[in-house]
Order: C-alpha cells, then sequence, then structure tokens
C-alpha cells in the first residue's frame, strides 16, 4: 500500500527515454526561449524545484525522506508537484546515454540570445486553414494559451476543445485525431460534440 509497482514505474520510464532520445533532453528548455533575455533558461525547472520537499524525483541523490512518495502523500495541508515534462542538469550523470553531454547542455542553457520563435505578425489573421486540439485539461499546456493562439491566428483557424483526449491524444489515437482535424480544417465537418 502507497508503494507504486515497478511495472508503473517502468512504463513512465519507457515514455520518457533519454536512452533513445538524448536530444530531448538537450534541447528541453531551449525550445521555450522566445528571444533575447537578460537570461538563459538555467535549468529553470532545477531552479524553481531547489529545496522542495514536495516535489517528487527533483534529484535522486536528495535524502530519501525528501522522496518518499508516501510520506509526501500523508500530509494532506501541502500538495504534491510531481514533476512532468521536466529535466535537470544532474540527468547528464545518471542517464548513460546523456554522459558527455552536461557541458553542452550548460552552455544552452546559459543562452541568451535566442531569436523569436514566431512571428506574430505574420501569424495574425492567418489566410491559411488550420484546425487545432485544445483539451480542457492539459496537463502541459495551459487551455488559455492555447486559445489566445487560436484567436491570434483568426477565423481561419477552427478550435475543438475537449476533455475526450489530453496531451497525448495523437499519439493515443492518431486516426480519429488526424482526420478529424483534418476535416475541420477542410471545412468538410463541424467542431465533433
Amino acid at each position: 500500500e502507497g508503494v507504486l509497482s515497478y511495472g508503473f514505474l517502468k512504463g513512465m520510464d519507457d515514455l520518457h527515454s533519454f536512452d533513445t532520445n538524448p536530444i530531448y533532453w538537450l534541447l528541453h528548455e531551449s525550445i521555450y526561449m522566445d528571444g533575447p533575455s537578460d537570461q538563459g533558461s538555467r535549468w529553470a525547472a532545477h531552479r524553481i524545484g531547489k529545496g522542495s520537499k514536495r516535489g517528487l524525483a527533483l534529484n535522486p541523490r536528495q535524502e530519501a525522506s525528501a522522496l518518499d512518495p508516501s510520506e509526501a502523500l500523508l500530509d494532506e495541508s501541502t500538495p504534491v508537484f510531481f514533476n512532468g515534462e521536466m529535466v535537470y542538469p544532474w540527468m547528464s550523470e545518471d542517464y548513460d546515454q546523456l554522459q558527455g553531454l552536461g557541458e553542452c547542455a550548460e552552455i544552452l542553457a546559459e543562452k541568451n540570445d535566442w531569436g523569436r520563435l514566431y512571428d506574430l505578425d505574420a501569424l495574425q489573421d492567418t489566410s491559411v486553414p488550420c484546425a487545432a486540439l485544445i483539451s480542457y485539461e492539459d496537463i502541459y499546456v495551459e487551455r488559455e494559451f492555447s486559445e489566445e493562439t487560436a484567436r491570434l491566428l483568426g477565423d481561419k483557424c477552427v478550435v475543438w476543445i475537449t476533455n475526450e483526449f489530453q496531451h497525448s491524444g495523437l499519439r493515443d489515437c492518431p486516426k480519429k485525431v488526424f482526420e478529424t482535424l483534418l476535416a475541420m480544417s477542410k471545412g468538410e465537418s463541424g467542431v465533433p460534440s
């Protein structure tokens, strides 16, 4: 009771394998750098979670009590903050396929002269028909941010807001999601209800 099974943990680990996808770790925080700033990403998740005993698996070298999920879950007065798609500097030492990439990752983490990710003027009121799936309770993307982007794109962007799929909707049900979005973008079908 209160212990996550090996099968569950292994399944979660396989979903985010750095053994076969080291570039995910290397570039993950860089993809959020939108234009020049006074500082780089500097391992944002690591900095924010540092010292938090409520975050699970912030660093496997922390005291065991800081990472004990059963202990953390028993205290109902403070929420437990799970890690999602976050990456940490110590991973270059712990994952075989990331060893040797630490110095490069540090350079990227300090880089502060990134270009803009998107040309908002070019995207505004696009003439290109498009469709988007927005999940009400996506654990990685705030629904409001997606809706704001859809509004920027204008009337040619048709939006399907649903709880039927989460962040992994395209992976979980690729045929249905892709065919629905394609039909919506072509005006061949309305938004599913």
